[in-house]
């Protein structure tokens, strides 16, 4: 076991718990993921951009009533990433 099987930049809390949130649900909209996590919006969308050019997650704008709502999902990709991760981490703390 090394920790160079370990993604740092995922670990990293803001993005852990970010990525964990997103892998319980289909979507997220920024309040739910900031009640979620605990996350200032500033934080929030610097994470969620990073996760975006790394492919991992997928922002839309939605139309909700008059206003609209921005959706966050995780991509294919970012599913498998987060279980590789979690599966990574499992492993190495012997579970």
């Amino acid at each position: 076991m090394s920790y160079a099987e370990i993604d740092a930049h995922l670990v990293a809390p803001k993005r852990f718990v970010t990525l964990s949130h997103l892998s319980k649900v289909e979507q997220a909209d920024y309040p739910a993921l900031q009640e979620s996590t605990g996350l200032s919006m500033p934080d929030l969308s610097k994470i969620l951009r990073d996760l975006e050019e790394r492919g991992l997650v997928q922002m839309s704008k939605e139309r909700r009533s008059r206003y609209g709502a921005t959706v966050v999902r995780l991509t294919p990709e970012g599913v498998q990433t987060f279980s590789t991760l979690v599966a990574t981490l499992n492993r190495i703390a012997g579970h």
